[in-house]
């Protein structure tokens, strides 16, 4: 064989060689999202998913809870939401102890510190199917290293504050758009000896305040009885468009949280350590304001939350999700809503809570779409509302998106990037 062909041939081995390896790189690229079990969870990045339905309910047959998820990033735990039955998933998908053999039988040694993990927590908005299990962290927290940080080499105990990030008073209150107050109503209002701290649209940081409020007496006990820490420096609270020292301001203003709850803007940045960057904008869950969704970012990759939202969000999903690795979205199924609330009377309350239903959360039919205008690499169905759809009915959403489609369910692991 001449040197001119042998010159050739080496020249398509290497173009081949190089083909494939290209190829093999595209293949690992559209794929950096993966369903884990318990023989491949070294993943650095992942999302545990703790509740997976939404709803002010319980749900017949169905043990899904409400809405919760954590960003694992190491050993580092980021949650966010916190709904009804949540607090025991986490639990679940955390909290392993030490136990030992003792001459009368087997017994945990020491108490449990799992929460010592626990960085920050995130609030989408305030609607109770994200912050019911908000006292249980508060309460029961302190006891599983809640606020604390150890030190991997002492093993010595400090206080490390959880961040606690999420909506500031709404401002005013909703339209009253089922003559609730004509109907004799009551509007609940805040109890504080601050007049000007006396308000029907409490935020986050006034939310935990009455928390401790309302259960000072065991919390008094607790520490004065007990020897547990001061549970008041064991968070910090940090509104999202609140007024004090600290707290995160929208990019544009918000005019009117009745009528237009998501203008348009620019992604925003909330939060960032060491691990993640967390950036957030306004979402459209009808007079719900404020309602936000997530972006983390980490070196593995980058995932989205949706939080509570109808599909139109003047692009701001768009703009924040764009080409995320995981979109972590709210889906309803209107089959449920048709069967549920029928044709009411306007005006009527079932009327007002159907429209509720369609204009602020995303159906089966466009959850896809949305997706695909983010350019999402995979679109993970959270939020599932009701929490009994059957899964075929949520299959359906594969015929609209090009994304890999992961239906959600209670403590099921997703690694993003690539495996230790």
């Amino acid at each position: 064989m001449s040197e001119r062909w042998i010159l050739l041939l080496a020249i398509l081995i290497i173009l081949g060689i190089a083909g494939a390896s290209t190829a093999a790189n595209q293949t690992d690229d559209a794929s950096t999202a993966a369903v884990l079990t318990g023989s491949d969870s070294n993943y650095h990045t992942k999302v545990v998913l703790l509740g997976t339905t939404g709803g002010v309910s319980w749900y017949p047959e169905t043990g899904r809870a409400s809405s919760s998820s954590a960003v694992v990033v190491g050993d580092t735990i980021y949650l966010v939401d916190i709904g009804q039955g949540s607090a025991s998933r986490l639990s679940e998908a955390f909290n392993t102890g030490d136990f030992v053999e003792t001459p009368t039988g087997r017994v945990e040694n020491g108490s449990s510190t799992f929460l010592s993990h626990a960085r920050a927590l995130f609030f989408t908005h305030l609607h109770q199917d994200h912050t019911a299990d908000y006292p249980s962290l508060l309460l029961i927290g302190p006891g599983a290293g809640l606020g604390t940080s150890i030190d991997p080499k002492t093993g010595e105990t400090t206080i490390s504050p959880l961040q606690v990030i999420g909506p500031g008073n709404r401002g005013e209150l909703d339209a009253d758009k089922t003559n609730y107050t004509a109907r004799g109503g009551t509007i609940i209002y805040t109890d504080t000896s601050d007049p000007e701290a006396i308000t029907p649209t409490p935020g986050l940081r006034q939310m935990t305040q009455t928390i401790m409020q309302s259960f000072a007496q065991t919390i008094n006990d607790m520490t004065l009885d007990d020897g547990y820490r001061d549970f008041t420096k064991l968070i910090t609270v940090k509104e999202i468009g609140g007024s004090e020292a600290g707290d995160i301001a929208f990019p544009v203003p918000v005019i009117d949280p009745n009528n237009e709850t998501c203008p348009s803007m620019a992604p925003f940045e909330i939060y960032s350590d060491k691990n993640v960057r967390v950036t957030a904008t306004l979402v459209d869950h009808h007079q719900v304001f404020p309602a936000l969704a997530y972006r983390f970012d980490t070196a593995d990759g980058s995932i989205v939350f949706s939080g509570d939202t109808g599909p139109d969000t003047n692009g701001n999903l768009q703009k924040l999700a764009d080409g995320a690795d995981l979109l972590i979205h709210e889906v309803i199924d209107p089959a449920w809503i048709d069967l549920k609330f029928g044709d009411p009377k306007p005006g009527s309350q079932m009327a007002a809570l159907k429209e509720h239903m369609l204009s602020s959360h995303t159906s089966i039919d466009k959850v896809g779409s949305v997706a695909d205008s983010c350019r999402a690499k995979t679109l993970v169905l959270n939020h599932i509302v009701p929490g009994n759809t059957p899964v075929t009915n949520l299959e359906r959403v594969a015929e609209n998106t090009s994304a890999h489609l992961i239906i959600g369910e209670d403590l099921m692991q997703i690694g993003i990037g690539r495996s230790d």
